[in-house]
């Protein structure tokens, strides 16, 4: 025998209100329609469910026990919906790397309303400045500053990553600003990693100036502390105009070549 899923919601519903007018109301829909519903199932159980009077309607024994049956089977039916739901959604572990600074001002800050939007996922976060074989060390996905030089990863671009030359007001005060790319070489640049070659392309006459091999004594591969050392007056180096926004705001940082675009080469 099959049943109506709304007859024994609505069967509930009247037996907690006591009334069908209340049922009604209860389930926004129209009195008759609370009444034949009640009957239709009075008719496939071929029980009376209530007894009825003018002023409210009250189980019948048949009825009580009828409804701890109902209650039961919606029971069911609410877990199974809950089960879907959950089905729906993202859930697992989640395993990423992410590159400490840039994350820390760009990523973290959106990660409670994202674990919010999701609430059975979980996450494994690794920080790491370099590029990760994320297929053979099972991760998930990597957000990387360098262009994947791999063919097999599907990219999507987070936001622009226009780098600029710069350094503190004190180096500058000290060492004398660089006019052009050339004037780089007789400066202490600071490296990121192992990109060691700074290409530069004159926005004007498009001429693109490549150093292989930029002098300087300290290389590093990790963003903040790079730029912890350019504020302190060590050097120049390349930054994310993101990176440094605030600090040349502030006159902190100075941004040098202007005349130039840099061209990232990963």
């Amino acid at each position: 025998m099959k049943y109506d899923l709304k007859l024994i919601e609505t069967f509930i519903y009247a037996a907690q209100l006591k009334s069908f007018i209340r049922t009604a109301e209860a389930l926004k829909i129209a009195k008759s329609h609370v009444t034949n519903r009640i009957n239709q199932l009075e008719k496939i159980t071929s029980m009376t469910l209530f007894a009825r009077t003018t002023r409210d309607v009250n189980l019948t024994n048949e009825g009580k026990e009828f409804l701890e049956h109902c209650r039961s089977i919606m029971d069911r039916v609410e877990n199974l919906d809950a089960f879907l739901n959950k089905k729906k959604g993202i859930n697992g572990v989640l395993r990423i790397v992410l590159p400490p600074y840039f994350s820390r001002h760009h990523i973290v800050p959106y990660i409670e309303e994202f674990m919010e939007m999701h609430p059975s996922l979980k996450l494994d976060i690794m920080l790491n400045e370099d590029p990760v074989n994320i297929i053979e060390e099972s991760f998930d996905l990597q957000v990387r500053i360098q262009i994947p030089e791999e063919e097999n990863l599907r990219v999507a671009k987070l936001m622009e990553n226009r780098k600029i030359v710069c350094a503190s007001v004190d180096y500058i005060k000290k060492h004398g600003t660089p006019k052009t790319p050339h004037d780089l070489l007789s400066h202490n640049c600071i490296e990121f990693g192992e990109n060691s070659v700074w290409k530069l392309k004159n926005k004007l006459t498009k001429k693109i100036t490549e150093l292989k091999e930029i002098n300087g004594n300290i290389k590093c591969n990790n963003g903040e502390i790079i730029k912890e050392l350019v504020l302190s007056g060590m050097g120049i180096t390349l930054k994310s105009v993101s990176d440094v926004e605030k600090e040349v705001k502030e006159k902190k940082l100075m941004v040098l070549l202007e005349d130039y675009e840099v061209i990232n080469n990963t």
